[in-house]
């Protein structure tokens, strides 16, 4: 039994990055490092850095990530050591036995991803953009168990212009 989920495309069948992750992800680490100001923020992502309140549209369409190549799936496990502690509310102890949990990776694969911008956005804030979203893929990942090494990316070419 696998119990892990892994996101779908619902047209395809293929694993995909939802592109609401790969939103909240970047909008996380260009505010963890301070990366762009706070007017260039509201432009980006349409919402205020410090005030709530304060919303618009932003001017950056994040789009699904999809696989362009083959993929190749792997199978890991994660092991609860302390089940009955979490099921049962018993103490926690290192008498019980580990519990082996499995799911799906994928191991190994390209992805393409796509930002698109409603506005022509300047050629510096354009610079800043793109290497924050490649370092954040590089050194930070998307998703779960990226401190395991999921979820991290490097770059294969230039696709760009594509």
């Amino acid at each position: 039994i696998l119990e892990v989920g892994m996101c779908l495309s619902r047209n395809y069948g293929i694993p995909i990055i939802p592109s609401s992750s790969i939103k909240g992800a970047f909008s996380n680490y260009i505010t963890d490092f301070s990366l762009i100001s706070e007017k260039e923020y509201l432009k980006v992502f349409g919402e205020s850095m410090v005030n709530p309140d304060e919303n618009e549209k932003g001017s950056v369409i994040f789009l699904d990530a999809y696989p362009v190549s083959e993929l190749r799936f792997s199978l890991d496990i994660v092991n609860s050591h302390f089940q009955p502690y979490y099921m049962d509310g018993k103490i926690p102890n290192d008498w019980y036995n580990p519990v082996p949990v499995q799911y799906i990776t994928v191991g190994l694969g390209v992805f393409r991803f796509t930002l698109l911008s409603e506005k022509r956005l300047d050629d510096v804030l354009v610079a800043k953009l793109t290497f924050a979203f490649k370092d954040m893929l590089r050194r930070y990942g998307i998703g779960a168990k990226t401190n395991y090494g999921y979820g991290r990316f490097e770059e294969t070419e230039d696709m760009s212009k594509q």
